[in-house]
């Protein structure tokens, strides 16, 4: 493969991944009552605004290279989402609140072991060996978990392997493959005459992380090896189809990073009762429309009317 292919590639891949600017988080007031250590012995770092709720609210982030407690607009947006409830945000393998915010997708400073040994399937792990202990121990009633881009397949993951998770909010996760939606970015950002070079040079990028020959060394869109393995290995029907809670997709039809079509076409393959698909036409993958106007504020609205009620149409908050 000629090293133009993946240059072009790895410009466009770092589309896929600007969502993960909008959902961070940060909280001044933040109480950590214990220390988790995975089984390699590094730590997990979470942060707990406790205000006196029988509810937790989890926020799951996208896949950029920052700290979470260094971001502000999810505690801004996504924290009241649900009345009254406790809210956890849990960083990243190798992240914590030193490294600085930055918005630049690729990042000079990005932590090697971030690189090296972030995955979808570690953050699952992180998420439901904090979100087990402070069920068992501040008993809460309800548990939301809510994820963006990224954070929405994170967030799907843990509710098909837990039986504790009482709603769910999902927002611009993509379809059932991400590669189908990296294709989808391509088609959205390469040049005509490009195209058919960036999608082949994807799709054997693609089949030489499958078969893991000679891949370790390989770094791109601040993710390793192992983080696209993993990714590019999830399928979102298999896991959306094991949850029985209820579960809200959300996703935006102007989506230049996951495919619009493919979450669509998977929801309706689902046929699942306790999945609800809302979509908004015009919005890109940061909520934005044509003329890079924010538009959150309805969504979040929606997000706080699907959780008051229960099927039976009682309110449950």
């Amino acid at each position: 493969m000629k090293a133009y292919h993946f240059n072009l590639r790895q410009k466009i891949l770092t589309s896929a991944l600007l969502f993960s600017c909008y959902i961070g988080f940060a909280y001044s007031n933040t109480n950590a009552h214990k220390q988790f250590f995975r089984h390699d012995g590094s730590e997990i770092t979470y942060y707990l605004n406790q205000r006196g709720g029988k509810s937790l609210l989890v926020l799951i982030q996208g896949s950029d290279c920052n700290s979470i407690v260094n971001n502000k607009f999810v505690n801004d947006t996504f924290s009241d989402v649900y009345p009254d409830s406790d809210v956890l945000t849990v960083e990243k393998y190798g992240i914590n609140a030193s490294l600085l915010w930055s918005d630049a997708v690729e990042r000079a400073d990005c932590p090697k072991a971030y690189m090296s040994l972030d995955t979808p399937e570690q953050r699952v792990k992180d998420y439901i060996q904090i979100i087990g202990y402070l069920k068992h121990q501040n008993k809460y009633k309800k548990i939301i978990v809510l994820g963006g881009s990224e954070g929405a397949v994170v967030a799907n993951l843990i509710t098909s392997q837990v039986n504790y998770i009482d709603r769910t909010v999902s927002l611009n996760g993509g379809g059932r493959h991400f590669a189908d939606d990296v294709i989808h970015s391509i088609r959205s950002e390469a040049s005509p005459e490009y195209l058919n070079e960036a999608i082949k040079g994807f799709r054997d990028f693609q089949q030489e992380i499958a078969t893991g020959n000679n891949m370790n060394h390989i770094e791109m869109s601040n993710h390793g090896a192992n983080w696209w393995r993993v990714s590019l290995g999830i399928d979102q029907y298999k896991v959306l189809n094991q949850t029985k809670s209820p579960i809200l997709i959300i996703q935006t039809l102007n989506d230049n990073s996951v495919s619009s079509s493919s979450a669509i076409k998977m929801k309706e393959q689902l046929k699942k009762d306790n999945i609800t698909f809302y979509q908004y036409p015009g919005l890109n993958h940061g909520f934005r429309n044509s003329e890079g106007v924010l538009q959150i504020t309805p969504i979040v609205e929606d997000i706080k009317s699907w959780l008051s009620w229960d099927y039976g149409g009682k309110s449950v908050i």
